[in-house]
């Protein structure tokens, strides 16, 4: 075990598991600094002892990929959806989700029957009824933000509702207390919409609906895209290090307020 972080990350996603949820996952394509590996490595970090370590995990390993999305359930399994094969982004797209059981260390294969398109950049973000919501992203073209693709955990099969709203890609979305999907910002074909910065999607109603929302402070809002193709053509990958000790706290505060948290 170590106290360091065992290897770089980029573009990977990071979930809450293991028997008492004091664990923290980071599902990784680094092996170690400048090696990428074939297959997903799964670090966990212990945020009892404060160490790392790297566990053996059994089951079909799924093939490495960045730009995915990953949540957690409450029942100790994580689901990784998407994301492309670096360095062939334009081959290689994924849309299989696979599953990490966190309680027995093993990894399966969700259901691929009506599963949806290939993409990247997208958000995920799991409702306290354990159904998972894709929202937007990027394939070959932006993808509608009409085409809410859902994930029932509860007896692993795919859905689609949604109401529309320009599409885009780059996001970010959190879940609220009430039951509302917050998303900021985003990236539309190369441009950005300023009429629909902030939009809020009710996933109380039967078919989702979304609305629109007022910023407050047009002047100094955030930026309004997360774009990881910028950094990449450039040959450049930029990793922000947040202390783990102060993610672990960050992490645990949103879980109690029931948000969710999605990971780039």
């Amino acid at each position: 075990m170590s106290n360091s972080i065992p290897a770089d990350f980029a573009l990977a996603s990071a979930c809450i598991g293991g028997p008492n949820k004091n664990t923290i996952y980071l599902l990784d394509r680094y092996t170690t600094k400048d090696d990428f590996s074939n297959y997903t490595i799964v670090y966990a970090f212990d945020t009892v002892t404060a160490t790392w370590s790297t566990p053996n995990i059994s089951g079909q390993i799924p093939i490495s990929r960045q730009q995915f999305q990953a949540v957690d359930d409450t029942n100790g399994k994580i689901y990784m959806f998407g994301g492309t094969n670096f360095p062939n982004f334009n081959d290689i797209i994924f849309n299989d989700i696979q599953i990490l059981d966190t309680l027995s260390l093993t990894w399966t294969q969700g259901s691929n029957v009506s599963a949806p398109k290939r993409r990247v950049d997208f958000t995920a973000t799991i409702l306290n009824n354990g159904i998972i919501l894709y929202i937007g992203g990027f394939a070959v073209n932006t993808i509608y933000m009409s085409e809410i693709r859902t994930y029932n955990t509860n007896n692993n099969s795919w859905d689609c509702t949604g109401d529309t709203l320009n599409s885009r890609s780059c996001h970010t979305a959190v879940l609220s207390p009430d039951g509302h999907v917050i998303i900021y910002g985003g990236n539309i074909d190369g441009s950005t919409d300023q009429s629909q910065i902030l939009a809020s999607l009710d996933t109380t109603v039967n078919t989702y609906q979304w609305s629109i929302k007022p910023m407050i402070d047009t002047l100094h809002h955030p930026d309004l895209t997360i774009s990881p193709h910028d950094t990449l053509n450039a040959g450049v990958i930029v990793v922000v290090v947040v202390p783990i000790a102060v993610l672990a706290i960050i992490i645990a505060w949103l879980k109690n307020s029931k948000f969710a948290i999605i990971c780039y």
